[in-house]
């Protein structure tokens, strides 16, 4: 069962940027691979779903594509939103381990939707 973390490259990106998160699972001190790998993407402050569970390739480290589309202004009246990626190892199983990240969304006032 490893316990899985994640890191992102800044709390707070412009909307509509793109970024790399990574994830790694660990056992102890030795990377290990989870059986299977998921991750969800949420928008805390509209209460929105922006990805839902999606499945990963199990590996040691696991890079994910946070698209423009997902780093997107909900609401245009607010000036921050907040955004959380949560990826679990082994979902769904009695070994299963969770990682959260949150950022926060400047609003640029430069996009629509």
């Amino acid at each position: 069962m490893p316990d899985c973390y994640i890191t992102i490259p800044k709390p707070v990106v412009d909307e509509r940027s793109s970024f790399t998160a990574t994830s790694y699972f660990r056992s102890g001190d030795a990377g290990s691979a989870p059986t299977t790998a998921h991750y969800r993407i949420d928008c805390l402050t509209t209460r929105t779903t922006l990805v839902d569970w999606t499945s990963l390739s199990p590996a040691e480290s696991i890079s994910i594509s946070v698209t423009s589309n997902t780093n997107r202004m909900i609401s245009n009246g607010n000036r921050y939103e907040k955004k959380q990626i949560t990826i679990a190892s082994d979902k769904g199983e009695t070994d299963e381990t969770r990682d959260v990240v949150t950022w926060k969304v400047r609003n640029t006032r430069g996009f629509t939707g």
